[in-house]
């Protein structure tokens, strides 16, 4: 029997297990909420959050959800102030790898604190030297050794120490010239090797082991001319997953951004995003986005035979990352 609601990743209003969370977890059985700012008032607050709604989980779904946050450093941190303040990719690059693996292990400690077990980081886009870009302070820099070899300290120190690193946004969006928080980029390369060029982090990444990766929105032309990365099969399913052989979970970056929910009907997600191998559908910022997209998944289950071939495979590799992360 399928089970819709595990492909879906949530985020919710609130600092408590109140009535949202505890309705969105009994009506949809996610499969992982991701925690913001809005959620946070203080750590031991955000511990009897978590503590709390795995309970309800457990005595509910019977299987505990996963729990999820943004904490690159810099301007993408949701634990600040309550937390350590984590540098910038950017000023660790500068610092060097010992400083990378020292806030990767501090991150990660804090991260288990709260009972997360997900970090949406690191950032393996490569941005250009010099070049003004929404991305900028974000990625580790403009060279693609460096992206990699600090993008991987970031990963092996936060797995080592109990949390999966997410490498984002593949296959790359330090190309993009807009931001598809609210824009739909599009990427034509200059040259013929600038994809391969782009890919050397996550090719890192996987051989690091990664456990997660999260796709971009932006379309790459040179690659497939008709949808973004996030709802392409020939990105996800042939490029990451058949060549470069990446066997993790795969993240679809927030669907509540332009880029998808101004050009894509849930239905059109839902076909497409599991079409090409997706595991979770990641819905951060609208809470009425949720019914939608969990009717839409359900349907696509129930009405293509297909399509149960990738639902099966995501639960495989999601019982991959419970046993990761909740050892019997």
């Amino acid at each position: 029997m399928s089970e819709p609601g595990i492909h879906l990743f949530i985020g919710f209003r609130g600092v408590g297990i109140e009535e949202e969370l505890k309705y969105l977890i009994r009506e949809y059985r996610p499969g992982g909420i991701v925690l913001f700012k809005r959620n946070i008032e203080g750590r031991e607050q955000l511990k009897t959050l978590v503590e709390s709604a795995q309970a309800l989980a457990m005595e509910e779904l019977k299987r505990p959800i996963f729990f999820a946050i943004d904490q690159e450093g810099g301007s993408v941190q949701r634990l600040f102030p309550h937390f350590r303040s984590i540098p910038s990719a950017r000023s660790l690059a500068e610092q060097g790898r010992e400083a990378v693996a020292q806030w990767a292990e501090t991150c990660a400690a804090d991260l288990r604190e709260i009972g997360i077990q997900i970090n949406f980081a690191p950032v393996l886009d490569i941005v250009s030297e010099g070049k003004q870009h929404f991305m900028e302070t974000r990625s580790f820099g403009s060279s693609p050794a460096t992206v990699s070899d600090l993008g991987t300290i970031w990963i092996e120190t936060l797995q080592a120490n109990g949390i999966s690193a997410t490498a984002k946004h593949f296959p790359g969006l330090g190309r993009a010239e807009l931001d598809p928080h609210h824009f739909s980029p599009v990427i034509a390369y200059d040259k013929g090797d600038d994809f391969y060029e782009d890919l050397t982090p996550f090719r890192s990444a996987i051989r690091a082991g990664v456990n997660c990766m999260m796709t971009s929105h932006a379309v790459y032309r040179a690659v497939d001319n008709l949808y973004p990365a996030t709802l392409s099969n020939e990105i996800n399913q042939r490029w990451l997953r058949e060549r470069l052989g990446f066997g993790g979970v795969l993240f679809g970056d927030d669907l509540d951004m332009a880029a998808i929910s101004e050009n894509y009907s849930p239905e059109e997600t839902a076909f497409l995003g599991l079409c090409c191998s997706m595991d979770f559908f990641l819905l951060c910022q609208k809470s009425e986005s949720i019914e939608p997209m969990h009717r839409a998944i359900a349907d696509q289950l129930d009405r293509n035979q297909s399509l149960q071939g990738f639902h099966c495979a995501t639960i495989q590799r999601l019982e991959m990352l419970r046993l990761f992360h909740f050892p019997e």
